[in-house]
């Protein structure tokens, strides 16, 4: 999905009481004109809106679990390595990263990566993804790790996260 697919899915999704509305107004409207002469003809009309409102009302309860499970386990997952990722942040830039550095760091370019590519699916809010990109921000400045998460994006591994190319998307 573009950033403009994503924005707007969500914009009906928190407004779709009052697209309804302006549906229902409008069918109304319409149900009454010349052309739709047949009372089965003027339900149709009329139950359109009905029907928008009935699928975005399910849609937008299912993908708000959806949203609520995945940003527990994104969360949960984060605060799993939060602290070896803070140590990492706080050893001198000039040494060298350790095999077990190198693997918590690619455990969290994984989790970027993941998170990413259901952003870009439209199952992350972008206020949540923006927030992400925050704190990712904050650990690609490391010269240490911005190196190997430089290094690791060359692979194209992580469902098309690009690193600070994707930061303000």
């Amino acid at each position: 999905m573009t950033n403009t697919a994503i924005r707007a899915k969500h914009w009906v999704l928190r407004h779709y009481l009052w697209i309804a509305c302006a549906m229902m107004l409008a069918a109304f409207g319409a149900a009454f004109l010349p052309q739709f002469e047949t009372w089965q003809t003027r339900l149709g009309v009329l139950a359109f809106p009905f029907a928008f409102l009935v699928t975005t009302q399910k849609q937008k309860t299912e993908e708000l679990e959806l949203f609520k499970k995945l940003f527990t386990e994104f969360n949960d997952r984060y605060d799993g390595m939060n602290e070896e990722l803070n140590a990492i942040m706080n050893t001198p830039t000039d040494e060298q990263l350790s095999q077990n550095e190198q693997s918590q760091l690619f455990d969290y370019f994984n989790l970027c990566g993941e998170e990413y590519l259901l952003y870009r699916q439209g199952y992350i809010y972008p206020e949540v993804w923006n927030a992400w990109c925050n704190g990712m921000k904050i650990f690609y400045k490391n010269p240490r790790i911005k190196k190997l998460w430089d290094d690791e994006l060359k692979s194209d591994s992580y469902y098309g996260f690009r690193g600070s190319g994707t930061f303000s998307n």
